[in-house]
């Protein structure tokens, strides 16, 4: 009997002792019976200078903490929990559990302290990210609703203002949109419309350019990763479908998405749930999906490049987006948008002559509207003169649109004045001239003009004779 005493009380200590959490025992009048090795930690006060003592006159020397579990689990005989932070800065939960004899007196009090420190830093740690990731989701869409402001979707041609009708009548819902079109043709403005429009539209769109990313991190971008997920990754970071939560994510060049990632997509589609790399733990988030192409994802599903079930599942509503070929009426207005666009930014005021324009409106654009923003402001920032003509233009351009240089063209847009309309000639016949003659004198001669007068108007249009130049 003895010795199964002794063992039973072995196996109590051994208990008690290897235990994490600090463990300390008080009888009914609050003296400290016993103290474990975790709670002398915690404390950083020895069983030696606790045992034995009053709880109160511990206290009073800063040897443990007041207000005390164990004095409130006295009074009220009732199990008490208390949120603590000791004199090292330590947070602890101290729970007291009154112990009772069959008289129903109470004889100990059993204290147990947990150190939160590290869970309470570890909350305050993923509530700041939680902020970080709520503050960068606010900035992308300020920023994206600052560019946005500046790029009005032009549409004249009945292609495009049906195209346009069809963006804003799926944005009333949240089906997934496939935008198709050739390259250049403003997919990215049609996801922004159809976001603008919708009921997500007070949080952010995040774009992904599925062709821009190494096959190797698109998946950790999507889904984003843990601390330690694969090399390099020394912190844990939000993934881009985490960051649309409550939002829209469109996936520009969908085709070239990785199959591998595509499974994950398709998976993510079906459940909403986002497990981010070398992570066990999921979370749901709702996200809308607008995908674009430039290639024929059928004929992509036709060679085994990309997944049939993944491919019916994006292309809920398929919305065509015309080429700018096939849209000339859009043409003018977006040539004379673009100008002004640039001209402001620029701060210096640019205007097109007809002939220019004439040029412009012929061109056949295979680059599409992507090709026509970069000529515009080409020309804003090369032109040497407020008026931009023929002789402005890109060769490839002139060449394309078949405009003999410094010939003025045989039609003119009825938006032109006559004012600018002869200013272009004018410009033409002296860039002309400028080429054949050596001295203005020579060209005033030729042309029947003074020298003064000459000079002004080639000062006017930024002209120069070859030696000048040379």
């Amino acid at each position: 009997m003895d010795r199964t005493i002794q063992e039973l009380t072995w196996e109590y200590d051994a208990i008690i002792d290897s235990s994490s959490d600090g463990l300390f025992v008080c009888d009914g009048d609050g003296r400290i019976l016993r103290v474990n090795p975790a709670s002398e930690r915690i404390n950083n006060a020895t069983a030696e200078q606790l045992v034995g003592r009053d709880y109160l006159d511990a206290a009073r020397e800063g040897l443990v903490i007041l207000p005390s579990a164990a004095l409130e689990a006295i009074r009220t005989r009732n199990v008490v929990s208390l949120l603590q932070e000791n004199r090292f800065g330590r947070k602890l939960i101290s729970t007291a559990t009154p112990v009772f004899d069959d008289a129903d007196e109470l004889i100990r009090v059993v204290v147990s302290e947990r150190d939160i420190t590290e869970i309470d830093r570890l909350q305050h740690q993923l509530q700041e990210q939680q902020a970080l990731g709520d503050h960068f989701r606010h900035q992308v869409h300020e920023l994206q609703q600052e560019q946005l402001a500046d790029q009005a979707v032009i549409a004249k041609s009945p292609r495009m203002v049906n195209a346009l009708k069809q963006a804003r009548k799926v944005s009333e819902v949240d089906s997934t949109v496939l935008i198709l079109g050739e390259s250049g043709v403003g997919k990215g403005l049609v996801a922004d419309l159809i976001h603008r429009s919708s009921r997500r539209a007070d949080r952010a769109i995040i774009k992904i350019n599925c062709g821009a990313i190494p096959e190797t991190l698109i998946e950790a971008e999507l889904f984003g990763y843990e601390k330690g997920a694969f090399t390099g990754a020394t912190a844990s970071k939000l993934g881009q479908l985490e960051l649309a939560d409550g939002g829209t994510l469109f996936l520009d060049e969908i085709a070239d998405l990785p199959l591998a990632s595509q499974v994950k997509l398709l998976r993510f589609m079906e459940d909403g749930v986002v497990t981010r790399l070398g992570s066990t733990r999921s979370r749901k988030v709702s996200v809308r999906i607008l995908a674009a192409s430039n290639i024929s994802l059928e004929q992509l599903v036709a060679e085994g490049r990309f997944r049939a079930d993944l491919f019916y599942r994006l292309s809920v509503i398929p919305l065509v987006i015309p080429a700018l070929r096939e849209r000339k009426e859009c043409l003018i207005p977006l040539i004379r948008s673009c100008i002004e666009r640039f001209a402001v930014r620029s701060q210096t005021p640019k205007r097109l002559t007809a002939a220019a324009i004439d040029a412009l409106v012929h061109y056949r654009y295979p680059g599409n509207v992507r090709e026509l923003m970069n000529i515009c402001e080409r020309l804003v920032v090369m032109s040497d003169s407020e008026v931009i003509d023929v002789g402005d233009l890109p060769q490839d351009v002139v060449a394309g649109a078949g405009v003999v240089p410094g010939l003025p063209l045989s039609h003119w847009p009825g938006e032109m004045s006559m004012a600018q309309i002869l200013e272009s000639v004018e410009k033409s016949v002296l860039s002309e001239a400028c080429k054949h003659q050596r001295k203005q004198e020579d060209i005033a001669a030729a042309l029947g003009m003074s020298q003064p007068t000459v000079a002004r108007r080639l000062q006017k249009y930024g002209l120069g004779l070859l030696k000048d130049i040379g």
